[in-house]
């Protein structure tokens, strides 16, 4: 085996040591939500506020949902999601109620997945994984062989990590995740290594494992990876700035932001911006001022895709109105109709 072993290590001492901080966990069973109740993680130094990783952070998670977490590098999504998957930090206050998600540490897969493969071999980190799960010997051997046949390991299934890709590595990484059973399951830009065929193949193998029942936590930068219902949480700054559906987190919506007050009425149906609210041009980076009250994804400091960017655009112009075309079929009900204009 090998020695690189820090996320289950961790996931090892924080079961036994978690009573001894300042946070509270609780289990629970069944169909109750994973909650995690205004928690703070520290960093290095809990006297330095550069040192807090999430801020007084809130959130419930149902069994079964699909949750897809959004950042820039830095902001505290990775914090979040292992501390959703069960990876508890030295240091916290709060309270995380583990729900459905139950007691010790759901399959997390890393962007880095060096940070988490011990296992010799593919196969081997197989093995390992259906036994941490305590899946009967009778049934290991297939399901290994299943989960490699799903990654394209099989052919790579006794080379040592040394031999394979990045891409690899991280496939051999979610054949594991994935390879039984489980309530929960967190990717955290768990595709970040891999080619266009990979990811989607990911991306399916997660869809139908949620649609069998797991709750899926999906972590990620690449904004065209969301869906339009999509429960979508945004974190900027250690804390959750966004918790809402995917459509409206790139969109927005004139009469949403009215409410919010960043709008007055007459502008909310032009679509415009009020002069002299919401924040400053200097905070939004490279986002069109015209733009940024419209998308809790640019105040959130993503930069949307270009056909996003186009459709904001065509509603404050007046030619789209909500709901903004998202998906390639909606953009091409909206092609085809221009083309009848």
């Amino acid at each position: 085996m090998s020695e690189n072993r820090p996320v289950w290590n961790a996931a090892i001492a924080n079961t036994v040591e978690k009573d001894s901080r300042p946070g509270r966990i609780e289990y629970g069973q069944g169909i109750e939500p994973l909650e995690i109740d205004r928690v703070t993680i520290y960093g290095e130094d809990e006297t330095d506020e550069q040192g807090v990783r999430l801020r007084a952070a809130s959130l419930t998670l149902k069994a079964g949902e699909w949750l897809t977490v959004v950042g820039v590098n830095g902001s505290g999504k990775s914090t979040l999601a292992r501390l959703l998957a069960g990876l508890l930090p030295e240091r916290m206050s709060g309270v995380i109620r583990r729900g459905f998600a139950g007691e010790g540490v759901s399959p997390i897969v890393l962007q880095q997945p060096k940070a988490q493969l011990f296992g010799e071999t593919p196969r081997e980190e197989i093995v390992f994984a259906l036994e941490w799960r305590n899946v009967p010997a009778e049934r290991m051997v297939e399901a290994a062989e299943q989960a490699l046949r799903s990654a394209g390991l099989t052919a790579l299934a006794d080379e040592s990590w040394e031999r394979l890709s990045g891409g690899q590595r991280q496939m051999a990484a979610f054949a594991a995740a994935t390879a039984f059973s489980s309530p929960l399951l967190v990717m955290d830009e768990a595709t970040s290594m891999l080619d266009e065929d990979n990811r989607d193949a990911v991306m399916r193998r997660a869809r139908e494992l949620h649609s069998c029942g797991t709750a899926v936590v999906w972590v990620t930068q690449r904004l065209d990876e969301l869906s339009p219902d999509d429960r979508v949480v945004a974190v900027q700054e250690g804390r959750i700035v966004y918790d809402g559906d995917g459509r409206e987190f790139l969109y927005g919506s004139a009469r949403a932001e009215a409410e919010r007050g960043w709008l007055g009425t007459e502008e909310a149906e032009n679509g415009e911006r009020m002069e002299g609210g919401g924040a400053s041009e200097s905070d939004m980076g490279h986002a069109d001022s015209a733009l940024w009250p419209l998308s809790p994804c640019l105040r959130a400091g993503l930069r949307l895709p270009y056909l996003m960017e186009l459709a904001l655009e065509l509603r404050k112009l007046g030619k789209l109105r909500d709901p903004l075309p998202m998906t390639e079929r909606e953009w091409e009900q909206v092609w085809g109709n221009a083309g009848h204009g």
